[in-house]
C-alpha cells in the first residue's frame, strides 16, 4: 500500500511517497519543487505527481493556514452533534465572507468543566473546488487538511513524557506555530516574517539547503519574528484564561537546520529547542537514491501528510458536496470485503448451532437413559422399555382408572419426578408391592402389601423425609388373612407441598 503526502506552502510544494509493507515503512519517493508568487498550487501539483511517478495509492493533500481561516471557540456544551449544528451561527459573525461560501472542520481541542474549547478550519469552498477539478487526472485527493495538523499528532505522539510544547515550522516567507498542552493542540497561528526579511531575504536556498548571505540582518530578523511568538502566546493566554506554558520548542521547516535560528529561538524565548527526526522516530526506511534528495525538516510537512494516509484525519475537508466519490473498484472491493464477512458470520452460526444441536443431543439421550431406569425401578416387572413418558402415563392411567389426573402438575412437581423421589426414599431391604398409586394435585395416595407392620413405618419414614411432601400418613395397615404367608396390606397418603 502507498501513501502520498502533498504540502502545500508559500514557496514551494513537496511530495512525499511512503510505502507500507506489513508494518514496515519505506520512502520509495520525495521531491520539493519552488511555488512561484501568485502561481497555481494545482497545476504545480501535476508536475510533482508525474515527476515521482505516483501511481495510485491514498494521497493527502495539506494547505497552509495562509489559505484558511483558523478560530479558536468556546462552547457551553461538550457534545459534538450539537457543536456540529451551532457551528455555522458561531462562525457566522466572526468571519469576513459569507459562512456558506466556506467548508468547515473542528476538532475538541479542550474540555473543562460543562465547556468545550474547539479549534475550527475553513476553507473557501471555490479554491477546493478548483484545486480538485485540475489535479483530478493525477491525483484525486482522499484528505484535504492543514499541514500542520498531521504534523503536530506526528509530534505529539512521539512526546508522550513531555507533553507541553512549542511547535514551529519555519519556511521560507513565513513560520507557523502550534502551542500544545496536555498532548493536545490548542493555538494554530501564522506568523510572517518582518517585512525586510521578506524583502530582502539574508539567506538564500540552493538545492533545498539553507545558506546565510547576511548574519546581521538575519538575526536582527529572527529576534523580531521571537517577540511576535511571545505576544501571540501571551494573547492567547489572556484571551482564553489558560496558565499552561510550554516546556520547549519543537523546530521543523526549511530554517530548522540552520543554526542560527534554533540559538535565537532558544535566547529570545528562554526554552529548549529540539528537532525531531521523523524518519527515525517512525523508523522509516530510507534508500541510498532517496537519501540523495531528501532534505531533513524541509520534508517534515509532507511526511506527516504521508503517514496520515494510514489513518484516519482528524480534520479533513473532503465532505458534503466534496466527498470523494468511490470507484466501481473501490465499490466491488468492499462488496466482496462485506460478503467475505457476512460468509464467516454464517460459518460461525452454523458451527455454533451445530455444537449446540450436538450438546442436545447429548443431553436428551443421557435423560431418556435416566428416564428408563427410574420407569424400571418403579416397575420392575417391566424389561423392555420404548418410550418411558408415553408408557408411565398409560400405566398411570389404567392404575386410576378415567378420572386420572394430567400427566404435569405445576412447576418441578411432575409425575416422573414424584415417582422417582418416592422410588429412591423406600430402602431396597423393604419387600413392596404397589397395587395401587394415585395422584391428584393436592396429594399422593400409594397403596400396596409389604411383609411386615415395621416395613410400613419405614416406608412412611422415608416419604416424610422428602420435601416434596408436607404430610406422610398411614391410612390403614392391617394383616391379609387371605395371604398364607402373612403379609400387610397399607394405605399412605402423601400430601404435596403447596404451588
Amino acid at each position: 500500500m502507498q501513501s502520498l503526502g502533498i504540502d502545500i506552502s508559500d514557496s514551494h510544494i513537496t511530495g512525499v511517497v511512503l510505502e507500507q509493507q506489513r508494518k514496515h515503512l519505506a520512502v520509495r519517493a520525495c521531491l520539493s519543487l519552488p511555488l512561484p508568487d501568485g502561481a497555481d498550487p494545482a497545476a504545480h501539483i501535476l508536475l510533482l505527481c508525474q515527476q515521482l511517478d505516483w501511481r495510485g495509492g491514498v494521497c493527502v493533500c495539506g494547505l497552509p493556514l495562509s489559505l484558511l481561516s483558523v478560530r479558536n471557540l468556546t462552547l457551553p456544551f461538550k457534545d459534538v452533534k450539537k457543536i456540529t449544528q451551532i457551528l455555522p451561527f458561531e462562525m457566522e459573525e466572526q468571519l469576513l465572507v459569507p459562512i456558506d461560501t466556506l467548508i468547515t472542520d473542528f476538532f475538541v481541542s479542550k474540555k473543562k468543566n460543562a465547556s468545550t474549547l474547539i479549534v475550527v478550519f475553513s476553507l473557501e469552498k471555490a479554491f477546493l473546488g478548483s484545486l480538485l477539478e485540475v489535479v483530478q487526472g493525477a491525483a484525486d485527493p482522499d484528505v484535504v487538511t492543514p499541514a500542520m495538523v498531521p504534523l503536530t499528532a506526528q509530534l505529539t505522539r512521539h512526546s508522550k513524557g513531555l507533553p507541553n510544547f512549542l511547535l514551529i515550522h519555519a519556511d521560507q516567507y513565513s513560520s507557523t506555530m502550534v502551542l500544545v498542552l496536555d498532548g493536545q493542540a490548542v493555538f494554530y497561528r501564522r506568523l510572517p516574517y518582518p517585512e525586510q526579511m521578506v524583502l530582502h531575504p539574508p539567506f538564500h536556498f540552493a538545492e533545498g539547503q539553507v545558506e546565510l548571505s547576511d548574519p546581521v540582518a538575519a538575526e536582527e530578523c529572527i529576534r523580531l519574528f521571537s517577540r511576535s511568538i511571545e505576544q501571540s502566546l501571551e494573547f492567547y493566554r489572556m484571551e482564553n484564561k489558560e496558565d499552561g506554558r510550554p516546556e520547549r520548542i519543537i523546530l521543523t521547516g526549511p530554517l530548522a537546520g540552520l543554526s542560527l535560528f534554533s540559538e535565537i529561538i532558544h535566547s529570545e524565548l528562554r526554552l529548549p529547542v529540539e528537532i525531531m527526526d521523523l524518519l527515525a522516530a517512525n523508523a522509516i526506511a530510507c534508500s541510498g537514491d532517496v537519501r540523495l534528495h531528501w532534505h531533513g525538516q524541509h520534508f517534515d510537512r509532507a511526511l506527516s501528510l504521508a503517514l496520515q494516509g494510514f489513518k484516519r484525519a482528524e480534520i479533513n475537508f473532503r465532505k458534503e458536496s466534496f466527498a470523494k466519490k468511490r470507484s466501481v473498484l473501490s465499490f466491488r472491493r468492499q462488496l466482496l470485503g462485506a460478503i467475505g464477512a457476512a460468509a464467516v458470520v454464517v460459518a460461525c452460526l452454523f458451527g455454533f448451532l451445530w455444537h449446540d444441536y450436538h450438546q442436545l443431543q447429548q443431553r436428551d439421550r443421557a435423560l431418556g437413559e435416566e428416564m428408563v431406569g427410574i420407569f424400571k425401578q418403579t416397575f420392575p416387572g417391566v424389561t423392555k422399555v420404548q418410550d418411558p413418558f408415553v408408557e408411565m402415563q398409560a400405566r398411570i392411567k389404567s392404575t386410576q382408572g378415567p378420572a386420572s389426573p394430567l400427566p404435569l402438575l405445576y412447576g418441578e412437581k411432575r409425575v416422573l419426578g414424584l415417582l422417582a423421589d418416592i422410588s429412591a426414599r423406600i430402602p431396597t431391604t423393604v419387600t413392596l408391592r404397589v397395587s395401587r398409586l394415585g395422584i391428584d394435585r393436592e396429594s399422593v395416595t400409594l397403596k400396596g402389601t409389604t411383609t411386615t407392620f415395621n416395613a410400613v413405618e419405614i416406608i412412611k419414614s422415608g416419604l416424610a423425609a422428602s420435601p416434596k411432601f408436607k404430610a406422610v400418613q398411614i391410612v390403614s395397615a392391617t394383616a391379609d388373612k387371605e395371604k398364607k404367608n402373612g403379609a400387610i396390606r397399607f394405605e399412605v397418603q402423601l400430601q404435596l407441598e403447596g404451588l
